[in-house]
């Protein structure tokens, strides 16, 4: 198999074996230069022609999400409650929201906004049975770039709000809930120890995609920690309002992320956990 940038050929890739192989990995190839390629077949008697060109292709490098920074905030009795990142967020990078909110006449989140214009949407929401709602919400970040937007979460009603910001390079900035891949929520009550999770979701559909766990609940004073496989990225606990945990892990095609997070110590505590999985750009 020889490669071709343009008409010039560039060293050819030997394919052996008994029975023939049918594919191959070319390596060493430039990333953003176009190829074409050829094969030709080899027996006993010689070398046959090279065939026909291939389609173009450009090799493009993996794209893997990282983790940029985070910020939260949490507040008792109020319609609306902000967070601003410690440092300036990147434009193509993306941010992603957990809004809990709880109040006796059921208060739940009714949209999420930053100071720069960025566009978020919804991704999930739960309600568990004493009125504690988590959502989750994004936004590619195409406004503010080299700035610290605060971000604003807005309560249907006046109620206690957390918020937790999380900033990401390499997710898809597909519009809306173009970026999202899978999705598993789940509610309970339980005593302490414990440990409580989303259950899993159905198969990823790409490689190195992000897997996101969020935690949340009212606020029983509890002690909490990421779960297996996870990296803690926010964790809001012990606290009387809000108590929140962000996670995440990269995880390949086909896999079913579970997040869950690990109570130990508290009281008899009503959670919500959810596992959002979000494509890479």
């Amino acid at each position: 198999m020889t490669p071709f940038i343009g008409a010039a050929a560039q060293t050819p890739t030997t394919v052996a074996g008994n029975p023939p192989a049918t594919s191959t990995t070319v390596t060493g190839l430039t990333n953003g230069t176009t190829y074409t390629f050829t094969v030709s077949a080899t027996n006993a008697v010689g070398t046959g022609p090279a065939s026909a060109p291939s389609n173009a292709v450009t090799p493009s490098p993996t794209v893997v999400p990282a983790f940029a920074q985070a910020a939260t905030a949490h507040a008792l009795n109020v319609t609306s409650l902000g967070a601003t990142p410690p440092s300036a967020v990147a434009t193509g990078n993306r941010l992603v929201v957990e809004v809990m909110t709880w109040s006796n006449s059921s208060a739940t989140a009714s949209g999420v906004t930053d100071s720069a214009g960025n566009t978020y949407t919804k991704l999930t929401s739960l309600v568990a049975s004493d009125k504690t709602q988590i959502s989750v919400w994004t936004a590619p970040i195409a406004a503010g770039g080299g700035t610290r937007p605060t971000v604003t979460a807005t309560a249907s009603n006046r109620g206690d709000i957390g918020v937790t910001v999380l900033e990401y390079s390499g997710l898809s900035q597909a519009a809306g809930t173009g970026v999202l891949d899978v999705v598993k929520t789940a509610s309970g009550t339980s005593g302490v120890p414990v440990t409580v999770s989303s259950g899993a979701t159905a198969a990823t559909t790409g490689s190195n995609e992000l897997a996101l766990g969020f935690y949340a609940d009212s606020g029983f004073g509890d002690t909490l920690a990421a779960g297996t496989g996870f990296t803690a990225r926010v964790n809001v606990a012990p606290a009387p309002d809000a108590e929140m945990l962000a996670e995440d892990q990269i995880v390949a095609a086909g896999a079913t992320p579970n997040a869950s997070a690990q109570i130990t110590t508290g009281v008899t505590t009503t959670w919500l956990m959810a596992t959002v999985v979000l494509k890479h750009g």
